[in-house]
């Protein structure tokens, strides 16, 4: 850290070993102070720390980034879905995290692709699929839906990149040539592919700016939304729940890159072109964080105090794309 300049630096994002847990090698102290204030001189005007912890140390950190001047933006919960530590009494399936940043910057606007977003949540699918059965009830409704359609069209808005999900939609025994259930099966797995290829540059953390139509009384159509979420995806939330790859892992405590691809999200500058944004991790461990900075198209720079990992983690960023010099040092 003390080899680099002054305010070069976008994002830190970090996951400090969080100094609980007894004869561990990876529970290494470090000068916090010293560490914090480093990484204020090395952010931007309006650069943000993203910051993963637990426990005491963790809002030791919180208390010494306020006593910095760092203003607090936003906590949020990731929900790993699964146990951690299956032998206590208290099954923990969540981590936090802390976003500050040294300036006065917003926390970004961000789209999650529909499927994405719900695909835990089969009741709120359901419920979603009730309320656009009502529309065929509802003559305003109908109408509504309709006019999104075709203003949808005629803007011509960057769609969200389809997401790949493995998983499909479990529809029960339904009547597989039934024209409804081939729309909702397109909208889960996508569409087979046409001999006509309509190309159009997307991207997945677009912000879109599409008009939602209000009815009659002020209020928006609630198949609206249903439609308007679907089309062009859903505010990011402050649970995020993203299930890790523990088994092949390559570090105990790897964080999913689709995960960190959603927290960089919310804070890279929006003002700046992809490729000039600078991305830091100085716990790099499995380079998780380098991963997702790769996918984003971002520039990053890594450092990690055991060989061991660090070798693998370069080997994982080696298989991407060749080495960035600035990448490992």
């Amino acid at each position: 850290m003390k080899r680099l300049p002054d305010e070069i630096i976008d994002v830190i994002c970090i996951d400090p070993p969080y100094l609980y847990l007894k004869n561990q090698k990876l529970e290494r102290p470090f000068d916090e102070h010293k560490f914090f204030s480093e990484c204020r001189r090395l952010l931007t005007k309006n650069g943000f720390i993203v910051m993963f912890g637990r426990g005491e140390s963790f809002y030791r950190w919180n208390t010494i980034l306020s006593d910095l001047k760092f203003t607090f933006k936003e906590e949020i919960i990731w929900n790993k879905s699964h146990c951690t530590s299956p032998l206590m009494n208290l099954s923990r399936v969540h981590e936090t995290i802390s976003i500050f940043c040294k300036g006065k910057a917003g926390i970004n606007k961000v789209k999650v692709p529909y499927l994405e977003m719900k695909s835990n949540d089969i009741d709120s699918i359901i419920g979603d699929v009730k309320r656009l059965k009502g529309i065929l009830k509802n003559t305003k409704s109908l109408d509504s839906v309709l006019d999104f359609l075709e203003s949808r069209k005629r803007n011509d808005f960057k769609a969200n990149k389809t997401m790949d999900n493995k998983s499909s939609l479990r529809t029960g025994k339904c009547n597989e040539g039934d024209r409804c259930v081939t729309v909702v099966n397109s909208l889960v797995n996508g569409y087979n592919e046409k001999s006509i290829i309509q190309y159009q540059k997307t991207n997945t953390f677009t912000k879109h700016s599409a008009t939602i139509n209000i009815n009659s009384s002020g209020d928006t159509d609630r198949c609206v939304k249903v439609i308007n979420s679907i089309s062009k995806g859903l505010n990011e939330k402050t649970i995020i729940k993203q299930v890790r790859d523990h088994y092949s892992a390559i570090h105990p405590t790897q964080k999913p890159v689709r995960l960190l691809e959603r927290l960089l999200a919310l804070v890279i500058p929006e003002s700046k072109p992809r490729e000039e944004i600078v991305v830091a991790d100085f716990f790099g461990g499995s380079m998780s964080c380098m991963e997702a900075v790769h996918n984003m198209e971002m520039k990053g720079i890594a450092c990690e105090i055991d060989q061991e990992y660090f070798e693998k983690g370069k080997e994982r960023i080696n298989k991407l794309q060749p080495l960035q010099p600035e990448l490992f040092r």
